[in-house]
Formats: C-alpha cells, sequence, structure tokens
C-alpha cells in the first residue's frame, strides 16, 4: 500500500513539474495533455487518474499557488509578501508570460479571476470580522476591484517585460492594498 502511496505521489510530482517545465517553453493554449505525459514520463491514464484535463490541472496548481500566498500572508509583513512575488514572477517570467500573457483563453482568464477572487474574498472577510474600516460594505465590489486592479497590474507589467523594478511595483501595490493587512 505504501508503494502504491509513493508512486501516485511521485506521478503527480511529475505530471506539476512538467506542467512547469512546458509553460517555460511555450503558451498554456499550445500545450496538450501529450506534451504533459511525454515530459512527465506518464501514461495518458496516469494523467486522467489525476486530473479530468490540463485546465483542471492548472487549476490545481493555482489553488496550490493561492495556499502558499496566503500562508506566508500569515507570516510576513505586507511590503516583502509582494516584493517576494513580484520577483518570483519576474525570475520565472517565460512561465508567467506564457501562462498568462500569450494567447490567453477564457477559462485561463477565469481560472485566474477565480483564484484571485477567492484570495481577496478571504481577506476581506478577515479585515471585516477584525472591525477593519472598509472603503465599502459591498464585499463583490471591493474583490472586484482588488481582484481586477492586482491582475492589470502584473499583467501590464509583464506585457512591457518586466521593465519597471519589482521594488518599485512592490511600492505602488503596498501603498494601495497595505492597510488589509494592518
Amino acid at each position: 500500500m505504501l508503494e502504491e502511496d509513493i508512486r501516485i505521489t511521485k506521478s503527480r510530482e511529475a505530471i506539476l513539474q512538467a506542467m512547469e517545465t512546458l509553460l517555460k517553453q511555450k503558451p498554456f493554449r499550445k500545450i496538450t495533455v501529450n506534451d504533459i505525459c511525454q515530459t512527465a514520463v506518464v501514461g495518458r491514464t496516469t494523467f486522467y487518474s489525476h486530473f479530468e484535463d490540463k485546465y483542471k490541472l492548472i487549476s490545481y496548481v493555482l489553488q496550490q499557488e493561492q495556499q502558499w500566498l496566503e500562508d506566508i500572508i500569515l507570516k510576513s509583513p505586507p511590503h516583502e509578501v509582494i516584493l517576494n512575488v513580484l520577483l518570483d514572477i519576474q525570475q520565472n517570467k517565460r512561465l508567467y508570460y506564457n501562462l498568462f500573457v500569450v494567447e490567453v483563453s477564457e477559462e485561463l482568464q477565469r481560472l485566474l479571476q477565480d483564484t484571485f477572487n477567492r484570495f481577496f474574498t478571504n481577506i476581506l472577510l478577515v479585515c471585516k470580522a477584525e472591525g477593519v474600516q472598509l472603503p465599502s460594505e459591498s464585499l463583490p465590489l471591493l474583490v472586484a476591484y482588488y481582484t481586477n486592479g492586482v491582475v492589470g497590474m502584473i499583467l501590464w507589467w509583464a506585457e512591457n517585460d518586466f521593465s519597471m523594478p519589482a521594488e518599485e511595483v512592490t511600492s505602488c501595490l503596498s501603498n494601495l492594498l497595505g492597510y488589509l493587512w494592518e
């Protein structure tokens, strides 16, 4: 039983790593399940035992990123969190560019939007519970505002080949979002 669990875990990790490797080479839209299987050295049956399709795989990846982000927010000051995230994006710019800028599908845009919506909903609910004075009582409007603002700013930065230093983008985002972590 334990050996089977290890194989399952290793297969899942290989699939996740294959997606990351492929995203550094080409846009998400051009990545096929066959590409993922070949890169991960797993069969299609193994892939489909873990994920329904490549969209469920990328959704899983984005959920893992959201969890990582929420964990580091609890342990670090906002400015440091934002800077670390932006430096990670800049360091892996080919991956992020291929994932979010080049030929982005509606499905992928929706996944990205949903990930940030959940992220900001969680943060705003905590703020509200702790008595933070929010600029509006309408949580859906605030979530939409922050999601679109942050995603738009990061996409602009990527589309402009990360020409502005990460520290400058961090400063701007920190000023706009800082009160959410106070």
